[in-house]
């Protein structure tokens, strides 16, 4: 009852924020409710399935757009996609060292605090039982600022989720329904690997290759799928309030506040070197080249009418190399163990 209570005013405070044209109001009201509750009581909501059914609908509109992919589209993302690399090392770089010799933190610390991306695997890979506080604070900040920034810069486009669709048939939900299935089935196996994001990974490549062969061709995702994916992304945002103490935001939030605001500030350079030579637009490169949080980007570049497909495709390189590599790593060193026991 206390979770439904907790989503229904989610959904009162984000629908309140869009009808005034806050942007992206949804998200942002519902991260500002949840914090809230879950700071003052200390409850937090519990939402199982919540994150698969963010990641899903947002693979599925995403994949939906591999329609009008072939290999010369594919050819021209490489050049942004090798800068890509290189801004992720700058940033790591620049932020790492930024903590470790001005704030005096050690280079565990310091270079976990700027992983740009979900830290379960690198966790696991380095033995570690559990981040310190000030690490977990860095992450919250990243990703709180990220949403706030992203969401306040570019103006939402009410309704562009809502494309003119086929009628839902029986054909049409028989092969939806098999989609999310697939989508579930293999997001549950790269999911034992470490790989964070799976079901939005899975449903990104599955849709683009239901799309290739004849299947989904004039559907679109209903908007209220898109809304509702954005006040429950925004209800588990908020909820992450519960695991840091205000002290602990207090004493680490502004060096980690600054650690974020390098690594913004080196992937908006990029992002302008991508402008100037690659003939990029500037803002969907900056997206493109952001540390992280995959879902909240996603989300804000869907309803604001951007290069989805651009942008995601960085991120999902940038998951593949950062995530996957460290997943493989941790298996090899389980199988090992496993294998000198026996």
């Amino acid at each position: 009852m206390k979770t439904l209570l907790c989503l229904l005013l989610a959904i009162a405070v984000g629908t309140a924020l869009q009808y005034v044209g806050v942007p992206h109001g949804l998200l942002l009201g519902s991260i500002l409710s949840t914090a809230l509750i879950v700071s003052q009581s200390g409850f937090s909501p519990t939402l199982r399935f919540s994150l698969g059914f963010v990641q899903i609908v947002l693979g599925i509109a995403t994949g939906l757009m591999f329609q009008a992919w072939d290999n010369q589209t594919v050819a021209s993302l490489l050049p942004s996609l090798g800068l890509l690399l290189l801004c992720l090392a700058v940033q790591v770089g620049v932020a790492g060292l930024w903590l470790y010799k001005v704030t005096g933190w050690n280079a565990k610390d310091s270079l976990l605090a700027v992983y740009p991306g979900a830290l379960a695997a690198v966790f696991d890979l380095l033995e570690s039982e559990r981040a310190s506080s000030k690490v977990i604070v860095v992450h919250l900040v990243r990703l709180l600022t990220i949403t706030v920034l992203v969401s306040l810069c570019i103006p939402g486009t009410p309704g562009l989720a809502a494309a003119e669709s086929s009628p839902w048939v029986l054909s049409t939900l028989l092969t939806l329904a098999s989609l999310i299935v697939l989508c579930l089935l293999l997001g549950r196996l790269l999911l034992r690997f470490g790989v964070p994001a799976p079901f939005m990974l899975t449903a990104i490549v599955l849709t683009g290759v239901f799309i290739k062969v004849g299947y989904l061709q004039t559907f679109h995702m209903p908007q209220w799928s898109v809304d509702f994916a954005s006040v429950l992304l925004g209800v588990l945002i908020g909820s992450k309030f519960q695991d840091i103490s205000f002290n602990d935001l207090v004493r680490h939030g502004r060096a980690g506040l600054m650690g974020v605001v390098l690594m913004l500030l080196v992937a908006a350079a990029f992002a302008a070197v991508a402008g100037k030579f690659l003939g990029s637009d500037p803002l969907t490169a900056w997206l493109a080249y952001m540390p992280g949080a995959i879902e909240t980007i996603t989300i804000v570049a869907f309803s604001g009418g951007l290069n989805v497909v651009f942008i995601l495709s960085h991120h999902l390189v940038r998951m593949v190399l950062l995530h996957f590599a460290p997943a493989l790593l941790i298996q090899a060193r389980r199988w090992r163990e496993m294998s000198e026991r026996s």
